[in-house]
C-alpha cells in the first residue's frame, strides 16, 4: 500500500506482475538446483530478490536469497543450500497465495 500510494489499480498491476513471474522462477531455482547449473540458479535468484522488499516479504529471506547467489556464482554446491531454496520456495508460493487472496479483495471491492 506504501509502494502504491494505495492505489487500488497499481496494487492489482504489482500483484498480477509477481504472480505472473515467481512461480516460473521459482520453477527454475529448483531445477537448476537439481541440474547443479548455478548460473540459471544465480540468474533465477537475482530476478527474485526484487521482489522481497516490494512485496514486503521478511529481509531474513532476501538475506537468504543473496547467500543463495553467492554459492551459485562460486559455482559449488555448499551444505544448506537445498534447505534455502526450499525455504524460498516455500515462502515466495505463500505471497502467492496471500497476494491472489489481496488481488481478489481488492477486485471484488471495486465492483
Amino acid at each position: 500500500m506504501q509502494r502504491t500510494k494505495s492505489n487500488p489499480e497499481l496494487m492489482m498491476e504489482m500483484i498480477a506482475l509477481y504472480l505472473e513471474q515467481t512461480p516460473p522462477l521459482i520453477s527454475i531455482m529448483k531445477q537448476s538446483l537439481m541440474d547443479k547449473d548455478w548460473n540459471a540458479l544465480y540468474a533465477a535468484v537475482h530476478k527474485i530478490i526484487p521482489s522481497f522488499s516490494i512485496m514486503g516479504i521478511s529481509t531474513d529471506f532476501e538475506t537468504m536469497a543473496k547467500k543463495v547467489q553467492e554459492y551459485a556464482s562460486s559455482q559449488k554446491h555448499a551444505d544448506g543450500i537445498t534447505d534455502m531454496v526450499l525455504q524460498l520456495e516455500n515462502i515466495c508460493t505463500q505471497a502467492c497465495i496471500e497476494l491472489e487472496e489481496e488481488f481478489n479483495t481488492i477486485k471484488n471491492s471495486r465492483i
